[in-house]
């Protein structure tokens, strides 16, 4: 129905939802967002095929896929911060398998991680080191090699 009146009326339609399958059906573009803020944004296809942020990943690899029955879920550690005391840093720092000392000490900008494709993760920064890159390449998760924020 959201997508009839889209095309009738030729308007846009800001869907905020948990479902990755609605998001993959209806929308154009997704801002992946934790705990109240953007931590990424792409073209749906984008986001599905290649997440660059450690949340989103997280996220796609927590839900289940029907085409794919044996496929051990990975669920994303630690609990999510309090909205009324949020963490110095990114958000996420607490739950990250990647997360660095700076991501503890100041929120990372948006870093452009490909064509209209911004991440909020200092992985795609100076900051982040050969190591901590070839970790999150290893988990699957590549890392930009671009350093400057957006």
């Amino acid at each position: 129905l959201m997508q009839e009146l889209q095309q009738e009326f030729n308007m846009a339609i800001i869907l905020i939802t948990h479902n990755l399958g609605v998001v993959a059906e209806t929308c154009d573009n997704v801002v992946v967002m934790y705990a109240g803020r953007p931590v990424e944004h792409a073209s749906v296809k984008r986001i599905f095929q290649d997440p660059k942020h450690p949340y989103t990943w997280g996220l796609l690899h927590s839900i289940p896929k029907l085409y794919e029955r044996k496929v051990r879920l990975i669920p994303i550690e630690g609990q999510p911060p309090s909205l009324i005391d949020l963490p110095v840093g990114c958000a996420f720092a607490p739950r990250c398998p990647f997360a660095m000392e700076i991501c503890v000490k100041q929120d990372p900008p948006d870093y452009p991680v490909g064509a209209d494709h911004y991440a909020k993760c200092y992985l795609h920064s100076e900051y982040a080191t050969p190591e901590d890159r070839k970790a999150a390449e290893t988990a699957g998760l590549a890392a930009s090699t671009r350093t400057g924020p957006r």
